[in-house]
């Protein structure tokens, strides 16, 4: 059965957004909530510095406009639901994933009473606000890249790939796309699943995506998509573990700042 579309806002962010000058990209992330001083709520699960990202993150938000900013911090899984934890998310605007490692994100909060309710909140309040970045954009899609290597992207057996939260299906996010070449990563991911579109974030670059499926790019940076839905053909599953994988056919749209994708029809939405 299909899910209704969410009223909410998904924000996958590349990584490196700025924090200093324009801050093109956070200042989205509040506007796009329709309130002027939105309430903002920082999960630093993901990092193993999480003072010092929730104080770059503070006075970024701050130098906003934000004077309502929480942050929601724990190591271990049985601590989620607290009632501290419960009460920051039901009382706020946006929630921001920082940076990190993405397995850990997942792990700490996948399947708890605070991600249903964050889930709650983007399918049923009108604007809630879900970004994340770098890590904590990857691990939005219900399958998320957690391992393998630019230089080896396209020999198989170097992908790795698991389970993520679970907020956007069929699409792979990869970040710091372009400045880490992660070309071969994205086509590889398509390549074992062309139903699924591979989604590949430049750093200081987000997406904004309403209803689950139209996208706008954000941020100074690029957007690539793959689509694997034209692929005519692949050896990846005759080929032995670490040797490389052939593929024809692997489809590749680029879209620079302002641009629109719908992600259900695969195609750009131009400007009429």
């Amino acid at each position: 059965m299909k899910l209704p579309d969410p009223k909410g806002i998904l924000i996958p962010i590349g990584g490196g957004e700025d924090k200093k000058e324009h801050k093109t990209v956070l200042a989205k992330v509040i506007e796009v909530t329709g309130k002027k001083r939105p309430r903002v709520c920082l999960i630093t699960l993901a990092t193993n510095l999480p003072k010092e990202v929730a104080a770059d993150y503070r006075n970024a938000f701050r130098d906003l406009g934000i004077t309502k900013f929480s942050v929601l911090h724990y190591e271990h899984r049985p601590e989620a639901d607290s009632e501290t934890n419960i009460r920051k998310i039901k009382n706020c605007d946006v929630v921001m994933f920082s940076g990190g490692n993405q397995l850990k994100l997942s792990s700490l909060l996948g399947g708890t009473k605070l991600m249903n309710m964050i889930k709650d909140k983007y399918y049923d309040e009108e604007k809630f606000v879900i970004a994340g970045t770098s890590a904590g954009a990857a691990a939005m899609s219900d399958t998320m890249i957690i391992g393998g290597s630019s230089s080896a992207a396209l020999v198989k057996g170097e992908l790795e790939l698991t389970n993520g939260l679970d907020l956007i299906n069929s699409v792979f996010i990869d970040t710091h796309f372009t400045e880490r070449g992660r070309f071969g990563r994205l086509i590889q991911t398509v390549t074992c699943n062309p139903g699924v579109l591979g989604l590949g974030l430049g750093e200081d670059t987000a997406v904004v995506i309403s209803k689950g499926d139209e996208m706008e790019v954000i941020g100074s940076g690029l957007v690539v998509i793959t689509d694997g839905g034209s692929i005519r053909y692949t050896d990846l599953t005759d080929v032995e573990d670490g040797q490389p994988i052939t593929v024809e056919g692997v489809q590749m749209h680029v879209l620079g700042p302002g641009k629109k994708f719908v992600l259900s029809q695969r195609k750009v939405a131009y400007a009429r």
